[in-house]
């Protein structure tokens, strides 16, 4: 489950660097260093579901009021027909690879389709119970971010957040000296962000094949997040 804080309360190592910003400022400049640093890690997922429908391709993977997905990660599928229902992971792929004469069956190619849909291939010729693990950004222009990343990389938030602000010509706090210190900074979070993904969010020796991601069900329309 995804907890969210808000954003003026990550601010105040900020304002103390920037000080006369305005709050609005303040505040896009924060979001807008996380929405960076989602989209250049990936680190930042949400798994979901939901079932097919017997000749439909294309799927709304689901809409949230602070979160907007920019990738799939993973997909699995099964077949509740049988008992016990059988599963499978399904091949990311490009569809204009994909054949269009193809009969409808049972989904394995699939692909991202913007914004926030997900092409299946065949196209299903049934129920099949479809589950995700799609790649997740804040909102522009949001009041409330998600906690998670800032257990470990607040610092680097902060300094995406001056690196941009401190860049801002006609202002009382333009200093580009330290702005491009900050954007440093901000580089090496994203590196770290990046590795972390690598590793599967673990440190130490990885398997070489990693185990199927668990299942939590239509992520975007339970109250109270995923």
């Amino acid at each position: 489950m995804t907890t969210f804080v808000d954003v003026f309360d990550q601010l105040a190592n900020v304002a103390q660097i920037v000080r006369g910003c305005p709050n609005v400022t303040l505040r896009r400049a924060y979001v807008r260093a996380m929405r960076d640093w989602c989209s250049q890690t990936q680190w930042l997922r949400i798994t979901s579901g939901g079932p097919t429908v017997a000749g439909q391709v294309l799927y709304d993977l689901g809409d949230d009021p602070y979160l907007e997905i920019i990738g799939l990660y993973a997909v699995s599928g099964s077949n509740p027909t049988l008992t016990p229902p059988n599963s499978w992971p399904l091949t990311m792929s490009n569809p204009a690879n994909w054949n269009p004469l193809i009969s409808p069956g049972q989904p394995l190619p699939v692909a991202y389709t913007p914004e926030g849909q997900m092409a299946l291939n065949p196209t299903p010729d049934g129920v099949y119970n479809m589950v995700y693990n799609a790649i997740v950004q804040p909102k522009d222009g949001v009041v409330q971010v998600p906690a998670q990343p800032l257990k470990k990389y607040s610092t680097a938030l902060e300094a995406g957040a001056l690196a941009y602000l401190l860049a801002m010509k006609d202002t009382p706090w333009h200093n580009p000296g330290e702005a491009a210190k900050k954007q440093r900074e901000f580089g090496a979070g994203i590196s770290n962000g990046k590795a972390e993904v690598q590793r599967n969010y673990n440190t130490g020796a990885q398997r070489a094949n990693p185990r199927a991601f668990g299942v939590a069900w239509n992520a975007f329309n339970r109250p109270g997040g995923y």
